[in-house]
């Protein structure tokens, strides 16, 4: 596991928690690739909360894109939570608040279909 990321997974009756911590980058991202693959796998809904990651580059925004795009073709929900400041802004930036569904920055959880 890279020491510059902390991905934790839970399991409970309302679908499954991913919660990450640290800067996601295009070295930090795999860990967090492998989890969420492994959590849409289970089909169930799936929460990512990305409270606290300060900091994320476009591969962090391509994971979540592609993220997104996976589960419109699924049956099981997925929420993402928790954009900080810098995140928020390059999603700002690329105009992928709109294709995330992304609320304005003063409301901090998205949820996708």
């Amino acid at each position: 596991m890279n020491d510059g990321i902390r991905v934790t997974t839970s399991h409970g009756p309302e679908g499954t928690v991913i919660t990450v911590a640290g800067e996601l980058d295009m070295d930090t991202c795999p860990p967090l690739h492998q989890a969420t693959a492994a959590a849409a796998a289970n089909g169930a809904p799936l929460h990512l909360d990305l409270a606290g990651v300060p900091f994320m580059d476009v591969s962090a925004l391509h994971l979540l894109l592609d993220l997104q795009r996976d589960f419109q073709q699924r049956p099981a929900s997925l929420a993402i939570s928790g954009f900080q400041r810098q995140p928020t802004r390059l999603l700002t930036l690329t105009s992928s608040n709109h294709l995330l569904r992304c609320p304005p920055p003063h409301n901090l959880v998205s949820t996708l279909v």
